[in-house]
């Protein structure tokens, strides 16, 4: 399942902040979600990479578990998660 976001892109640090908890909360639980970047509010890399960074650290407290991502040049390119219902 992709999620296709249509906000535009955060300016400041406090909105990656609403953005990731945004992503988080319209993913049905129990489904795999693709984070989506092209055409979306995360088509920038580094916006992409801030907003996955705060899936991955919510997937340390157990909010999420993450099924696959990729890393390149220290990017996170790629993030599939999980959200626990």
């Amino acid at each position: 399942m992709t999620i296709r976001m249509t906000t535009p892109k955060p300016a400041a640090p406090d909105a990656l902040s609403q953005l990731a908890r945004r992503v988080l909360l319209e993913a049905p639980p129990g489904a795999d979600v693709s984070l989506p970047s092209a055409g979306s509010a995360l088509e920038n890399p580094h916006v992409y990479d801030a907003v996955a960074r705060e899936l991955l650290r919510a997937a340390e407290s157990g909010r999420l578990r993450v099924v696959e991502h990729d890393t390149v040049g220290g990017l996170v390119q790629r993030l599939v998660f999980r959200r626990r219902g």
